[in-house]
């Protein structure tokens, strides 16, 4: 009988908190502790692992989607000509098509999948996007808090002693590593939690178009109504174009009033509480809320950022949709 011989490689990098390993399948990367290590493996997979030093519990889950057998040989040497010996001769491989079906991820759903993969040590990443798509001070310093943290947690991961295999020597390294674990964990909960609204704000939330009015239209008390809301359609648009205009023309100032109709809108950045509760049909409680929220922050550069941050219900925020206006000042 012939002898069958397989040539295995495998080799493996360290650098703190980070790991790389290098195989015959592949390359897998993992950063994280004893306590909880998040994997990026060879055939393409995420693996997330938590558990709880000296007692031998684990928990490990998987996700993601396996390459096939052929996209893992492109990461190999020769991995083009086993792809290649596959095909039929004469016909052209198709790229595939993307296609979003409903129900998939929502936008800005990787703010919460870098915090996870990352174990939180890149929690300062979403925080840093987000600051600059508001160019908000508050969010800038929550990314460098984060970003201090993340240093800090790295900085004790490398001086944990470990042994050859990566497990911690003595009662330093476990109270080390339980410490990481420990930080970790917090910091991967803390930030998720602030992500959830801030994620809100920068991609803002998708809202059903109002269903299109048929014969109802030839109301009169209807059609006066479809009017001021073209009229308002129509005076968005030139204040999108023409900022300087709208504020000559007085758009979305009530309380000034001008010789322009803008069809009834307001400025949810300069005008006054009582103008804005009277547009809107706000409660006047609310709407002092929202210019107090807006004296906080400075402007609103979003429905999406007024809602969250006012926390306005949702009847109240179709109201504000319909009527409102965010003007640059």
């Amino acid at each position: 009988m012939d002898a069958i011989v397989g040539l295995s490689y495998r080799r493996t990098f360290r650098a703190g908190p980070f790991r790389i390993t290098a195989s015959k399948s592949g390359v897998s990367y993992s950063v994280g502790g004893k306590g909880l290590r998040a994997t990026r493996r060879a055939d393409g997979r995420t693996q997330t692992t938590i558990s709880a030093p000296g007692t031998g519990l684990r928990y490990t889950a998987t996700g993601g989607k396996r390459r096939s057998d052929g996209q893992q040989a492109a990461g190999r040497p020769g991995g083009d000509r086993q792809r290649a010996a596959v095909r039929e001769p004469g016909t052209r491989t198709a790229r595939p098509e993307v296609h979003r079906e409903r129900g998939g991820l929502r936008p800005g759903a990787w703010y919460f999948a870098i915090v996870l993969l990352s174990a939180g040590l890149l929690t300062w990443i979403p925080f840093a996007h987000a600051a600059s798509r508001l160019d908000r001070p508050d969010i800038r310093r929550r990314a460098w808090v984060y970003g201090l943290i993340a240093a800090l947690v790295a900085a004790v991961a490398a001086l944990t002693p470990v042994d050859r295999h990566g497990n911690p020597v003595g009662a330093t390294g476990r109270t080390l590593s339980t410490i990481v674990g420990a930080a970790a964990v917090a910091v991967m909960a803390t930030g998720c939690y602030q992500l959830i609204a801030l994620r809100r704000t920068v991609y803002g939330r998708v809202i059903s178009p109002s269903p299109t009015v048929g014969s109802a239209g030839t109301d009169p008390v209807v059609a006066a109504f479809l009017a001021a809301r073209s009229r308002r359609d129509e005076s968005r648009s030139l204040a999108q174009h023409d900022p300087g205009l709208a504020h000559d023309l007085r758009i979305g100032r009530p309380d000034l009033p001008g010789p322009y109709d803008d069809g009834g809108l307001v400025d949810l950045n300069s005008a006054p509480a009582a103008a804005i509760a009277s547009t809107c049909s706000l409660e006047p409680a609310l709407a002092e809320h929202i210019v107090a929220t807006r004296r906080e922050l400075g402007s609103f550069s979003s429905f999406s950022e007024i809602f969250a941050f006012a926390e306005v219900e949702e009847g109240a925020a179709t109201r504000i949709q319909e009527h409102g206006i965010l003007l640059l000042k």
